[in-house]
């Protein structure tokens, strides 16, 4: 007989082929998400930052955490997190992006 903790384990097994088709999270996408949650927490719009998503957040949380941790692998970038997100973000407007390897490396240098 099959306890509880079986049926939970084959259930999340038969859920893998889902999480492994999701898209890959977008470096510019993301820092695009935290600069417009940023910008709706600073806003005088009421209850601006209690309307953000789940997948929002965890979109703003993905380019916040690949920022940081490019800066404490590279020596020598030490510049602000909200000027290289923003530096990120800006990226989308173009027609010609830039690799994300290339872009965190540019964003050191502001």
């Amino acid at each position: 007989m099959l306890n509880k903790k079986h049926v939970i384990l084959a259930i999340a097994l038969g859920s893998l082929p889902t999480f492994a088709s999701a898209t890959k999270l977008s470096l510019v996408d993301s820092c695009v998400e935290l600069m417009n949650i940023y910008e709706s927490k600073n806003s005088k719009r009421l209850l601006a930052a209690q309307t953000t998503s789940l997948s929002e957040s965890l979109r703003a949380g993905y380019c916040l955490g690949v920022i940081d941790q490019y800066a404490k692998s590279e020596y020598g970038c030490h510049s602000n997190w909200y000027e290289r997100a923003q530096f990120i973000a800006r990226e989308s407007l173009k027609e010609n992006q830039r690799s994300e390897r290339k872009l965190l490396e540019l964003s050191c240098e502001i």
